[in-house]
């Protein structure tokens, strides 16, 4: 989880803009009960203010995944590609 928390937010990179705040770990929910989440493995980094904890976040609306048209999933994959792309 170092490299990830080391990485830029990647909904920030894919939306073409600069991150404004520190990056946060995200692991990635889908198909996961309210309690559950992924393995260690399975992480995103995510800026803490505006993609991960913010009101359009993915812990918000969820307006940046819409506005993408990407899944968590998705991050998953760009973040890979990122580190071993």
């Amino acid at each position: 989880m170092g490299r990830i928390a080391g990485m830029e937010c990647i909904c920030c990179y894919l939306l073409g803009r600069k991150q404004q705040s520190k990056t946060d770990v995200h692991h990635v929910r889908v198909g996961h009960g309210g309690a559950q989440r992924a393995g260690d493995f399975c992480t995103v980094p995510l800026c803490h203010d505006d993609c991960h904890q913010g009101k359009n976040g993915v812990h918000g609306d969820q307006t940046y995944l819409r506005i993408l048209k990407v899944t968590q999933i998705d991050l998953l994959n760009a973040t890979l590609e990122r580190l071993y792309g």
